[in-house]
């Protein structure tokens, strides 16, 4: 335990120099150089994250079935070198060299949403490069807000933060969020809300996620009832060296029902999309984040052997 001690705190005394000297080196470097040495960094992790890699497969096996080949673990890993590059490359480029890089489709549909005057809730989740969204207000004039957990190291908070707001969204603290995020929406603003992340089992709400039942977040699904705002989903999926941004048309979130019931489907509406873009584009997601189980019970399942998806079915019965 002490040894743990001793690593955590070295983990956390280095995190600010080491990110650091990442933005400022991506920063330094011509764009495409950057790119394949992020890349390659995304390699070694493949290469040496035991850990993360089984995560992945053991998840993409499931849920991918016969459409899973295992060249697409080292191609998540790869990604994230370009989740890394983009967020920070983009943050320091003039509008006009973004906007070549990014191309909009659906854009009748947001222009319909916010001419109605009604919150508009922008759902995406962890796929694709969902930091390019924070780029729409430079691009289309898009204002909105976004929830992010602050670091317990300011410095390192700081250089996040003055990325994350080159950009031009504005950028809301934890601390009271639902209520924050509320206000927001019954002024009419638009929020936008990453959707796909575990939930508390606590909360006892479980979506069919790729044919299993995920612990999900309530949040997003009870802000937009509760506020009675319209619900739109979008992704930022990068294709041919450019970001495919496309907005959906908006849906009113009084239509999924209200109280619990209306969360619920409302939830399952916002975990189906994501599954739907996860399947087309299964090398752009976030495998290497435990999806249906902890952390620990996932190095439990790879250590012993274990099945999967019974794993999964039984901690939701257990908790029905």
């Amino acid at each position: 335990m002490r040894i743990m001690g001793k690593r955590s705190l070295l983990f956390e005394k280095l995190q600010y120099p080491v990110a650091k000297f990442v933005v400022d080196l991506v920063r330094a470097m011509p764009y495409s150089m950057a790119l394949s040495i992020g890349r390659s960094l995304g390699l070694v992790g493949w290469l040496v994250d035991s850990f993360h890699r089984k995560v992945a497969e053991t998840q993409m096996r499931h849920a991918l079935g016969e459409a899973y080949r295992p060249d697409l673990v080292r191609k998540v890993f790869m990604f994230h070198g370009d989740i890394l590059v983009d967020a920070v490359k983009y943050a320091y480029m003039d509008v006009e060299e973004v906007g070549k890089r990014v191309v909009i489709e659906g854009r009748e549909h947001l222009d319909a949403a916010l001419a109605s005057g009604k919150g508009l809730m922008g759902v995406t989740g962890h796929l694709g490069n969902w930091e390019i969204l924070t780029h729409m207000n430079r691009l289309i004039g898009l204002e909105f807000c976004v929830m992010a957990d602050v670091r317990k190291d300011p410095r390192l908070e700081s250089l996040v933060d003055g990325i994350r707001k080159r950009s031009g969204a504005v950028i809301l603290p934890p601390k009271g969020k639902a209520l924050m995020l509320i206000k927001e929406l019954k002024k009419g603003h638009t929020i936008a809300i990453v959707a796909d992340q575990r939930g508390r089992r606590s909360d006892n709400l479980y979506c069919n996620f790729f044919g299993l039942p995920a612990p999900t977040n309530p949040a997003p699904a009870f802000l937009a009832i509760k506020s009675d705002a319209l619900v739109m989903t979008v992704s930022a999926i990068k294709e041919n060296g450019r970001y495919r941004v496309s907005f959906s048309e908006a849906r009113e979130a009084a239509s999924f029902g209200d109280g619990k019931q209306g969360i619920v489907n409302l939830s399952q509406f916002m975990q189906s999309w994501v599954e739907t873009m996860v399947r087309r584009y299964p090398d752009q997601w976030f495998w290497l984040h435990c999806r249906w189980t902890r952390r620990s019970e996932m190095r439990r399942i790879i250590r012993r052997g274990e099945d999967f998806p019974d794993f999964v079915r039984s901690q939701a019965h257990q908790t029905s």
